[in-house]
């Protein structure tokens, strides 16, 4: 994405923290020349790498911020979502939205992420499974949901079921109303004997939620419980995940704001969603204005910042709803691709650097076969994990490296050698 943002790029007090060590100017290796030396610099370069961020100028302005709008696409791209035939929300500013950014803003508005993506409870020697096929689902997707009750123990156990339905599966909604029910209108038969789940062994449960309520319709944004629940007579045990229908929801006005800038509190909160994290950290967020944190995002925000998606500002500030820098951005995204495994990295040993227009890669694949590459004209290059030239490489190097679409120019390359 190489749009030209409509904003002012405010440098912060804090921002000029991150920038030492920027130099003008492309550096030999670098694909952009305003974020060398930056500890976001090779997620930068990556994400341009693989088409997250375009290229096309020497410019990344990574001290500033990010549009909601352009943030969507930006996500859409990294979760490689498409939000064609996905319907718009009925925002009041929907005017303002782009019709080119309205897809990826239906996408995002849209779509389903499981946090975290399995339950678990133990009671004796039963242990108890709730599971989700996935993190993320589109907003058309099948959640399927795996319900698995196992027997750890040496001996058999036995369970009182009223009639022949051993289980279930519901919905609800943020308020705890039931938006749907597997066993609605199913007919069971009477029950008379126990069930028995004999010793090593497990009862599995399947069903696929299409993210529609009880009337077929498909359920709005929000938060949406997801239940699975052993029906015995006795004690009913039940297990829970959660769905967030919109990862980047509109305000409480019924807008999206696709101008405004995407805060750090919206950035930990998506991308802590995303990979199904869930929001209970090990300490609450170590921030002095943890307060200012919506206690409704706080516990994704604690999550966001143990594992180092978003960091905590120079005075141990957080600022929830100061803008999230450029940098920032990248370097949560640059996560999020390798949690998901998105980086489609090809691997190789360095035979010979042709140098001309264009220059090329002579590589040997882990097949023993030889290919020639194209290397883009703006590259990132680093061997033995630090930034250099792609002349320094050297034969026999063994390198990593992505290419510019599926066949296009190697533009970002990684060399171990001696």
């Amino acid at each position: 994405m190489r749009r030209q943002i409509e904003h002012c790029w405010h440098l912060r007090a804090w921002t000029a923290v991150l920038l030492v060590g920027v130099v003008a100017g492309t550096a030999a290796g670098a694909i952009f020349g305003d974020v060398v030396g930056l500890p976001a610099q090779r997620a930068i370069e990556r994400l341009a790498a693989k088409g997250i961020f375009r290229m096309g100028d020497d410019k990344f302005p990574p001290a500033g911020p990010l549009s909601r709008a352009d943030f969507s696409v930006l996500l859409t791209r990294v979760l490689a979502l498409s939000g064609q035939g996905v319907p718009l929300p009925h925002f009041n500013d929907v005017n303002e939205i782009p019709k080119d950014v309205q897809p990826a803003v239906a996408a995002v508005t849209n779509l389903g992420t499981v946090s975290p993506a399995k339950a678990e409870v133990r009671t004796g020697p039963l242990v108890y499974v709730l599971a989700t096929d996935k993190t993320v689902y589109g907003p058309t997707d099948m959640v399927q949901l795996t319900f698995t009750i196992s027997n750890t123990g040496k001996e058999n156990v036995k369970f009182e079921f009223a009639n022949s339905q051993q289980y279930d599966f519901i919905i609800k909604n943020s308020e705890g109303a039931e938006v749907a029910r597997w066993s609605l209108g199913l007919a069971f038969r009477p029950l008379d004997e126990p069930v028995t789940l004999a010793a090593g062994k497990s009862f599995e449960y399947h069903e696929r939620w299409k993210q529609l309520d009880q009337n077929d319709e498909p359920v709005p944004p929000g938060r949406y419980e997801l239940q699975a629940i052993q029906t015995t007579k006795g004690s009913p045990t039940v297990l829970s995940v959660v769905l967030y229908r919109g990862v980047l929801p509109g305000y409480a006005d019924n807008t999206f704001r696709p101008k405004g800038d995407v805060t750090r509190v919206d950035l930990a909160a998506v991308i802590v969603r995303v990979l199904g994290w869930g929001e209970t950290p090990q300490q609450p967020p170590a921030v002095v204005d943890a307060d200012a944190i919506p206690p409704a995002l706080r516990g994704a925000v604690g999550v966001a910042l143990e594992r180092g998606i978003i960091g905590a500002l120079p005075d141990q500030t957080f600022r929830p709803a100061q803008a999230a820098t450029r940098a920032e951005v990248a370097w949560a995204l640059d996560k999020v691709m390798d949690a998901l495994k998105r980086y489609d990295f090809s691997a190789g040993k360095l035979k010979d650097i042709r140098v001309g227009t264009p220059t090329l890669l002579v590589i040997e694949d882990l097949k023993q076969a030889q290919r020639t590459y194209r290397v883009a004209r703006a590259h990132a290059v680093y061997r033995n994990n630090a930034a250099t030239e792609l002349a320094a490489l050297k034969p026999g190097d063994a390198l990593l490296f992505l290419k510019v679409g599926d066949v296009g120019d190697v533009a970002y390359i990684e060399a171990n050698g001696n």
